[in-house]
């Protein structure tokens, strides 16, 4: 099993013990040389078990046993350095294995892997700030987010920590932790409506200095916020690369030596004013390496080691960690297991747009709730699927959420701005059922859409009044969808939205019919 910190200081101790005291031990100088490896992933959501890709050519991929074989086999790469494995966020949410026990499984196996630190992620809150803290209590890792605030003040939640040090072997790094600012609207608003979500470059330039005033050899920014690079370009200079991340790195002034972000499930590396920045996909997948030395002289350097890729059948998982993720996965088996639909075809789960895949998670939604029209948001359709026997596993890995479905009773110029608001980038991010949207992408603001008709022929009626399904996700706000708390009558559901796509691919002909005619269709105007 991978080594445990040696060592770990509260943050608020530390800085008092420091101040001024340089005879106190944490607080001495360090010797004039010093490395440390960093072993990094992000991402995780619940991937406990290894899962072939549709672009793994049958190899199984990741999980968390052979996870724990590559900590160990980079450790022992490089004995002269000390690793240190952390995360850039969003660990449990996302599988039966693990949602199944709020995250504990997750947890545990990563404890088992040995990490150091963690990046609280949007998802982090997804089960409610009781579980979150439950789970941070079960972790002998920290779980950081120096850029969370109680609402409206300059504190902290109690469970939270901006910072934490690991000594290991001697080396002595501390990790600052950060959360992307956008989480008030990708996580459900009524979880996080207590917090607020400040300045990533903000919270790092204020407790930088406060981590190096406790002693430490290196500084390391761990975030949940995540970039892009151009496509092709997966090593690239910082000017082929966008995204919050790396705005937040750039507006930072205090110096920091290497920094891991999260949150886009890209492959990033790109260095800040010559400070390497790492990321590597998600879902175990991969992981980034990096590597920080300072010299005799002083001088601090670092270097990306690439992101690599976790092939399951590479390695001999380690049998700690693989003993207790199969004690997981045999109290879950008999549900899991069960085949729920034959799908003829692979179906993709693209970020944007539309396509067969949302379709069909709309049209389930629907038929759920006789309702005329259901809308659903991009963003929680969380994976492809293959061809062939689709199990109860797959689809729940599709729609990890337990988002319940809610009914609407709209008039037609609200549902309208609902879906000027899904076209609002260029692209949209709702599925429909029911209509057939006709849009302008290049129109003005408010002016894209077009028409939009009914499965009956009918145009949209802005005086008319139409009942519109949603899950609870965006019908509370989340993805700035306002509009249906607008609604003249809400009526909530005891119908998850799992439990409508498993009812519903049951009840339809095997193999699975695929919609294929596009329910969004681009009409630039002339």
């Amino acid at each position: 099993m991978p080594r445990r910190p040696a060592a770990r200081f509260k943050p608020a101790l530390a800085a008092l013990l420091c101040a001024g005291i340089a005879a106190f031990p944490a607080c001495a100088p360090a010797d004039p040389a010093a490395c440390a490896l960093i072993f990094s992933t992000n991402d995780s959501h619940g991937r406990l078990l290894p899962a072939e890709q549709n672009w793994s050519d049958g190899r199984p991929v990741g999980g968390s046993a052979a996870l724990a074989a590559y900590v160990t086999r980079e450790r022992s790469t490089t004995p002269e350095c000390p690793l240190f494995v952390v995360s850039g966020g969003d660990i449990m949410q996302g599988t039966p294995i693990s949602n199944f026990t709020d995250g504990r499984s997750m947890i545990e196996a990563m404890n088992g892997i040995g990490y150091d630190a963690v990046a609280i992620g949007n998802h982090e809150f997804d089960w409610g700030v009781d579980i979150l803290v439950d789970r941070i209590a079960d972790a002998d890792f920290a779980m950081l987010g120096a850029n969370i605030y109680l609402k409206g003040t300059d504190r902290h939640p109690d469970w939270v920590l901006p910072w934490t040090i690991v000594e290991r072997d001697g080396v002595r790094v501390g990790f600052i932790g950060a959360t992307t600012r956008s989480t008030p609207v990708v996580a459900r608003p009524s979880l996080v409506a207590d917090f607020d979500f400040r300045s990533i470059s903000d919270a790092l330039d204020r407790y930088i200095p406060e981590v190096r005033a406790a002693g430490v050899d290196f500084v390391v920014a761990v975030m949940h916020e995540g970039a892009f690079c151009e496509v092709g370009l997966p090593d690239a200079a910082a000017d082929a690369c966008r995204g919050p991340a790396l705005e937040a790195l750039a507006a930072t002034t205090e110096r920091f030596d290497y920094a891991v972000t999260g949150h886009t499930h890209s492959r990033l590396e790109t260095e800040i004013r010559g400070v390497p920045v790492i990321q590597s996909y998600s879902n175990t997948m991969a992981y980034g390496l990096g590597r920080i030395d300072r010299s005799a002289e002083g001088a601090v350097s670092a270097e990306r080691l690439g992101v690599r890729q976790t092939w399951a059948d590479e390695v001999a998982p380690d049998p700690d960690v693989e003993r207790l993720v199969a004690s997981y996965s045999a109290e879950i088996a008999a549900i899991v297991d069960r085949v729920i639909v034959d799908l003829p075809e692979a179906l993709s789960a693209p970020r944007d747009g539309d396509f067969p895949l949302g379709r069909i998670v709309a049209d389930a939604q629907r038929h759920a709730s006789g309702a005329e029209v259901a809308l659903m948001n991009n963003g929680g359709i969380r994976r492809s699927l293959p061809a062939g026997p689709i199990t109860f596993a797959d689809l729940f890995e599709l729609q990890p959420f337990n988002n319940m479905l809610v009914r609407h009773t709209m008039t037609g110029a609200q549902l309208l701005r609902t879906l000027e608001h899904s076209a609002r980038n260029g692209d949209v991010d709702l599925h429909a059922s029911g209509i057939v949207v006709r849009y302008d992408p290049d129109a003005p603001l408010g002016e894209r859409i077009l028409d939009v008709t009914f499965d009956d022929g009918s145009p949209l009626r802005p005086e008319g009044r139409y009942v519109v399904t949603a899950n609870d996700f965006i019908s509370g706000g989340g993805g700035g969808y306002t509009t249906f708390a607008e609604a003249e009558v809400i009526d909530p559901l005891e119908v998850a939205d799992l439990e409508a796509l498993v009812a519903y691919l049951e009840a339809q002909p095997q193999p699975l019919p695929i919609p294929r005619a596009p329910r969004w269709i681009e009409s630039p105007t002339p």
